[in-house]
């Protein structure tokens, strides 16, 4: 059993270029802002300072894989 890795490669290109679209960014985006909010509201909360900081790596994330999400399917497309 042999993988071909040109088909599986031109797969994840279709579905990367055919399924990222506008609304799919402006859900992560939204995400990530809310994350950030969060922190923000958590910071205030002296004892908030761990949870506050994984809402801060969470909306990293989700803004991370907006840009890459959107470029991979500008330059895949």
């Amino acid at each position: 059993m042999s993988i071909d890795m040109y088909t599986v490669w031109q797969k994840l290109a279709y579905l990367i270029v055919h399924k990222t679209t506008l609304w799919l960014l402006f859900v992560l985006l939204g995400t990530a802002l809310a994350s950030w909010r969060l922190a923000v509201v958590l910071d205030k909360h002296n004892a908030r300072q761990r949870e506050a900081a994984l809402a801060r790596k969470t909306a990293v994330g989700y803004a991370a894989t907006a840009v890459i999400l959107w470029l991979l399917s500008v330059v895949l497309g």
